[in-house]
């Protein structure tokens, strides 16, 4: 924070982070949205358990700026953390996750049966189908909040149901870009770029179809990004590693559902060559772990 602004960066998996600015008061605003959204039933949220990186807009929004609002503890925790701490003392807690995070309260499933309501908020990445097998093994005790949105726009639209439409924040307006069907943001809370001046509006590479009621569905992005887990992976960046590391071979990046993480990839080889196939399999485990095809297969 300048001050002035909190920046937050973009996961810049491949390629260089984009930094984006947001005032205290757009900060405040999204919690204030998030707080009304994610609120339990009957008594309201006791704590919030959060596994998002503080230092991304999602982390610090259900970190720091949500609990306090709320008024409640946050307890932050990873993936690989035993949960019986971060849970004790709470009845009715706020879980901020991710698609890593789903699997690690799977396996908690008994701790969390004996809460009186979990408020499971998911975001930063596609909602994975493991998400509706948790919300089932709790029986009615979960309920889901899917947030849509992105650093550079803040809060989009959010749905209380796998198979929902979204919903648009209160506060924005959503359009269809003509000829691309990208999807067109407009509203107060949208980030400034370092030196720039204050926008009103901001078009994600997302492709969506708005429905007449105001609801929007989303079938994809119009380029190559992924978001695994939240970080950002550019197939393009990555198919131009592997191409460096083994230049004879012609290896293309295939998107693919995952039950765990959402979206990955696959890489395909061209030919059948089995020594082909093996460089480019040592290359792609020369990448960042978060950069790491799913499978490499001769195409």
């Amino acid at each position: 924070m300048d001050g002035r602004s909190w920046a937050f960066a973009t996961s810049g998996s491949t390629g260089q982070p984009v930094v984006w600015h947001r005032t205290p008061g757009q900060i405040a605003a999204e919690a204030g949205l998030l707080a009304d959204l994610c609120q339990a039933r009957d008594d309201g949220v006791d704590g919030v358990v959060s596994f998002a990186p503080l230092h991304h807009l999602y982390g610090h929004l259900m970190g720091i700026a949500v609990p306090t609002t709320l008024g409640v503890p946050c307890r932050l925790v990873s993936v690989t953390a035993p949960l019986r701490w971060a849970f004790a003392g709470l009845r009715r807690p706020l879980v901020a996750a991710m698609p890593a995070a789903i699997a690690s309260l799977q396996h908690s499933v008994g701790l969390l049966r004996g809460l009186d309501e979990i408020v499971l908020v998911h975001g930063s990445a596609v909602l994975t189908p493991a998400t509706a097998t948790l919300l089932g093994d709790l029986a009615g005790r979960a309920r889901l909040v899917d947030l849509f949105g992105s650093t550079e726009t803040g809060l989009v639209g959010y749905r209380r149901s796998p198979d929902a439409a979204w919903t648009p924040a209160p506060d924005v307006t959503l359009a269809e870009e003509p000829g691309t069907g990208r999807l067109i943001v407009r509203g107060p809370r949208i980030a400034t770029r370092p030196g720039s001046p204050a926008r009103t509006s901001a078009v994600l590479e997302d492709l969506v179809s708005v429905n007449p009621d105001g609801t929007f569905c989303w079938s994809g992005r119009s380029n190559r990004l992924l978001k695994i887990n939240g970080r950002r992976v550019h197939l393009d960046q990555v198919e131009a590693a592997l191409h460096s590391r083994v230049p004879g071979a012609t290896a293309r990046c295939q998107p693919a559902v995952d039950p765990r993480r959402g979206e990955w990839f696959d890489v395909h080889v061209a030919g059948a060559d089995p020594a082909e196939v093996a460089d480019v399999e040592r290359a792609c485990r020369s990448l960042p772990a978060w950069q790491r095809p799913r499978t490499v297969r001769a195409a």
